[in-house]
């Protein structure tokens, strides 16, 4: 063989290796970017929410907790931007939507690659880290929540209280918001009260149930993750 041909084999030998170096790159980030692009995703469509970590107690259950959640009740153009449709009763694209039943909401959380909170992830938010009968204090629920006193009979644009101290408004008040726990009567747990009911609703521990089926203009929801 030649020098010559001895080079020309060579560097056949070595351009062949680079291809095979660069393709089983190329194969091994392809498969990394596979595996890691649902957590991009997941991480991008927590914009928007809280992030709550502790422990709470609901009845007799005391559970480690860590989840997200929405800072503000889904508003009426949030929920006509998934789901093609305006269900609510008292319009405004800023207000929250009601007369929404549990699987519209369920329906709509599982949309956005999110879902509805459970009961005792719904009261750890809104106590944010409190004992008081209400997350506020005592005084002054006209400062944080929309309720039968000051509501004039309508909802309003969310956040357009003050927050807890997490940073989450309308926990108490504007509409009533579904969860995904079953009451232990019938239906599903609903909780915070609404710009319909006395202050006494707006209490943290403050619960009631309301059938699947039900919509009302004062029943909306917000979304977990």
């Amino acid at each position: 063989m030649g020098r010559m041909e001895y080079f020309a084999g060579t560097k056949c030998f070595i351009n062949r290796a680079i291809f095979l170096s660069l393709l089983c790159y190329f194969v091994f980030f392809l498969a990394l970017w596979r595996l890691l692009s649902p957590v991009i995703g997941e991480a991008t469509n927590l914009s928007g929410m809280v992030y709550i970590s502790g422990s709470s107690s609901v009845g007799s259950s005391d559970t480690d907790l860590e989840f997200y959640i929405d800072k503000y009740e889904v508003t009426q153009a949030e929920y006509f931007k998934v789901m093609r449709s305006s269900p609510s009763f008292f319009k405004g694209d800023n207000r929250p939507v009601e007369k929404v039943d549990w699987s519209q909401a369920f329906a709509y959380c599982k949309e956005v690659k999110k879902r509805l909170p459970t009961e005792m992830e719904w009261e750890r938010a809104m106590r944010a880290g409190t004992t008081s009968p209400y997350y506020w204090g005592e005084d002054q629920p006209d400062l944080y929540a929309w309720h039968k006193g000051n509501a004039d009979k309508q909802t309003h644009n969310v956040g357009g209280k003050l927050p807890n101290s997490l940073g989450l408004y309308d926990m108490a008040g504007n509409v009533w918001e579904w969860t995904q726990t079953d009451h232990e009567r019938s239906g599903k747990v609903v909780r915070g009260g609404s710009w319909r009911n006395g202050v006494q609703s707006l209490k943290s521990s403050h619960r009631i149930a309301s059938l699947v089926i039900h919509k009302f203009h004062y029943v909306g929801f917000r979304c977990a993750h």
